[in-house]
C-alpha cells in the first residue's frame, strides 16, 4: 500500500520456498543471504537480529534482550524461547522507583539475555556455526552502513539519552550533532565484539574483558549489576501461551510478555474467521475500531493485575487461563456497548526500542523474534570499549502509578524485586491450521505492539487482507483516557469513534515522523508473512510495515 514516501525498498513479496520480514533492509538481506547459502530459519533470524543491533542501535543489540517463537517442519512442535532482560540480585528497588524516566541511569540496567539467546536459537535450531551467523554482522560494523530514516529520527529525539564519549556517540554525533539520513557510520569496537561472540558464543559476553566492561560501565552509571549476574543469566524455554479458535491454534508468548494475553483474548472474544461479528462491522470502520479499543483496554486491565514473571510470581499461569476462560471473555464480550465508550483505567507502559523478524525457509522451519533494548538506545549507556547499548529494561516494572485504581497489594506481579524478568508488549505469533504454520507475525514498537499485531492478525483472519494491507492500515491504541488514531484513519470513521464518546488524539502520519513532538515514541511496526498450500505446493507472501522502512523479501 505504500503509505511511506521514503520507503525505498519493497514492502511486500511472493514466493514459493523461503521468506523474510525485518525493520531494516541489511538484516533482510543478511537472512536471505543465510537461507541461501545453507542456513535455515534459526539461522537467518540469528543473522538478521546481529545485523540490526549494528545498523539499528536504537531499538536492539547484545546489550538487550528478547523472547521468540520456533515452529520446526520435522514435528510442527512450536518453541517459546525467554531471553528477557533480568534484575540485578543487588537490585535497590527505592532506587529504581525514585528515578523512574530519568534517561542515562545505570539504575534501570537489566542483565542482557540477547546473547544466550540468540547462542541458544542457533545451538538447539541452527544448521551452520554461529560465527557464520554473525559474518553479515560483523562486515556491517566494519565496513560501515548508511543511517537509515528511523535511526537518523531517533537520534534527533532521543540521541542524548547516550552517554558522550563512546564510540557510538562519537559515530553518531559528528561535529556534536544529529548524523543526518544517509551518513555511512562504521563501528570497529563492536565489530570486535561480534567476531569474539560468533568464536566463543555467549560466554564471550557474559565473562572476561567484555563483561568487566558492562559492569563497570553499569556501576559508573549508578547501577547494581555485577559479574555474578552476568554469568549466572540463563535463557527460559516456556511452554507457549496458545487457544484454539475456528478451526485455527494461535500460538503466542506466554508471561511475561502481556501482548500474547491480548492477541487471544481479542481472537477469543471476537473469532478469527470471516464468520466473526466483527465482519459484518467493516474493517476500519468506527464500530469495528471502537470494539476492538474497548477490548484492548479490557486486556490492558488484565495486564497490570495479573502479568509478571512466573518463575518468581505464583499464579501468574493461572491468572493467564483465568483470563481466558470462555464465560469470562463471553461476559466481558456482553458488556461492550457497540454505541458507548466505557471509562478505562490509565495504564504506563514504556517501551519504545524495539525490533522484530519473521522467517519461514524452504524446510518449513519458522522463527519469529522480538529483540529489545526498550527505550530508544536503553539506557543511554554503552559498555566501554564493546560498543554494546546497554538496555534500560528495569523501566519496565509496574511502579505506584501504574496499578492505581486496580486494588492490588503493594505494586502487584510485576513489582521489582532481584532476578526478576519485567513484564513486555512483545508479541510474537504463530497461527496454525491443522498443525502447520499459515500465518507469523509481530512487531516493534513499545506498547503498542501487541495492539498492532492484534489488528494486523484480524485482518489477515477476519477479513482476508493480504500482508502488506494487514499490516500499513491505519491503527488505533487506547492510552488512559484518551484513544490514539493514526492520521490516515477517515475523518467520518473518527466522527463515529467520538460519537461514541471516543476522546481522540491524532497521531502524526507515519510517513513523516518530523511532524511527531520532540521526545514522542513512533507507532509500532508490523511484521507479517502467509503460507498458503494448494496442490502446486506452498505461497509466501510477506509484508513489511511502512511505518519504519524494512524490507520484505521472498524466493
Amino acid at each position: 500500500m505504500g503509505r511511506n514516501a521514503d520507503a525505498a525498498y519493497p514492502q511486500s513479496a511472493e514466493g514459493s520456498r523461503v521468506a523474510v520480514v525485518t525493520d531494516h533492509v541489511e538484516a533482510t538481506r543478511a537472512a536471505l543471504d543465510v537461507l541461501s547459502s545453507g542456513g535455515n530459519a534459526a539461522d537467518a533470524a540469528v543473522a538478521a537480529a546481529l545485523v540490526l543491533g549494528v545498523v539499528a542501535p536504537s531499538g536492539s543489540g547484545l546489550g538487550g534482550g528478547g523472547f521468540a517463537l520456533v515452529t520446526t517442519a520435522r514435528d510442527h512442535k512450536v518453541t517459546a524461547l525467554d531471553f528477557r532482560e533480568t534484575a540485578p540480585a543487588a537490585l535497590d528497588t527505592a532506587r529504581l522507583l525514585a528515578g523512574r524516566g530519568t534517561p542515562g541511569r545505570g539504575a534501570t540496567i537489566g542483565v542482557p539475555g540477547e546473547a544466550a539467546g540468540l547462542e541458544w536459537l542457533a545451538t538447539h535450531h541452527g544448521k551452520r556455526p554461529l560465527a557464520r551467523d554473525a559474518d553479515a554482522a560483523v562486515r556491517a560494523a566494519e565496513a560501515g552502513f548508511y543511517v537509515s530514516r528511523p535511526l537518523a529520527d531517533a537520534l534527533s529525539r532521543s540521541g542524548a539519552r547516550m552517554a558522550p564519549g563512546s564510540e557510538l556517540a562519537i559515530g553518531l554525533f559528528p561535529g556534536s550533532q544529529p548524523a543526518p539520513y544517509a551518513t555511512r557510520i562504521t563501528r570497529p569496537e563492536l565489530a570486535a565484539t561480534l567476531k569474539r561472540f560468533g568464536a566463543e558464543g555467549s560466554r564471550a559476553i557474559y565473562t572476561g574483558s567484555v563483561a568487566d566492561r558492562i559492569v563497570e560501565s553499569t556501576k559508573a552509571a549508578g547501577g547494581s549489576l555485577t559479574l555474578d549476574d552476568l554469568r549466572d543469566y540463563r535463557v527460559r524455554e516456556r511452554k507457549p501461551l496458545q487457544r484454539d479458535v475456528d478451526g485455527k491454534t494461535i500460538v503466542t508468548m506466554p508471561a511475561p510478555s502481556a501482548g500474547g494475553l491480548m492477541v487471544l483474548e481479542t481472537l477469543a472474544m471476537h473469532g478469527a474467521s470471516g464468520a466473526s461479528p466483527l465482519n459484518a462491522m467493516g474493517f476500519g470502520s468506527s464500530a469495528y475500531l471502537h470494539v476492538l479499543a474497548e477490548t484492548f483496554r479490557g486486556a490492558m486491565a488484565d495486564r497490570v493485575r495479573f502479568a509478571g514473571d512466573p518463575d518468581l510470581e505464583s499464579g501468574v499461569a493461572e491468572a493467564y487461563d483465568r483470563a481466558l476462560d470462555p464465560a469470562q471473555l463471553a461476559a466481558r464480550r456482553q458488556r461492550i456497548d457497540v454505541d458507548k465508550t466505557k471509562p478505562a483505567t490509565e495504564l504506563r507502559t514504556r517501551e519504545a526500542g524495539t525490533s522484530h523478524i519473521v522467517v519461514v525457509d524452504d524446510e518449513g522451519n519458522v522463527v519469529a523474534l522480538t529483540t529489545t533494548v526498550n527505550d530508544a538506545f536503553g539506557s543511554g549507556v554503552v559498555a566501554r570499549g564493546t560498543g554494546i547499548v546497554l538496555n534500560d529494561e528495569l523501566e519496565d516494572f509496574a511502579a505506584p502509578a501504574d496499578v492505581a485504581g486496580f486494588g492490588l497489594v503493594g505494586l502487584g506481579p510485576n513489582r521489582p524485586r532481584p532476578k526478576a524478568r519485567p513484564v513486555s508488549s512483545m508479541t510474537p505469533v504463530i497461527v496454525l491450521e491443522k498443525g502447520e504454520a499459515i500465518l507469523v507475525a509481530g512487531g516493534s514498537g513499545g506498547a503498542r505492539i501487541a495492539t498492532g499485531v492484534t489488528q494486523a492478525v484480524l485482518a489477515r483472519l477476519v477479513f482476508g487482507l493480504d500482508p502488506s494491507a494487514c499490516v500499513s492500515s491505519p491503527r488505533i491504541h487506547p492510552t488512559g483516557t484518551q484513544l490514539l488514531v493514526e492520521a490516515e484513519v477517515p475523518f467520518d470513521v473518527r466522527w463515529g469513534l467520538q460519537a461514541r464518546g471516543e476522546q481522540l488524539s491524532l497521531v502524526p502520519s507515519a510517513s513523516d515522523p518530523a511532524s511527531r513532538a520532540p521526545g514522542a515514541s513512533g507507532p509500532a511496526a508490523v511484521q507479517m508473512i502467509t503460507i498458503e498450500r494448494d496442490a502446486q505446493g506452498r505461497h509466501l507472501l510477506a509484508g513489511t510495515d511502512p511505518r519504519k522502512g524494512g524490507m520484505a523479501a521472498a524466493r
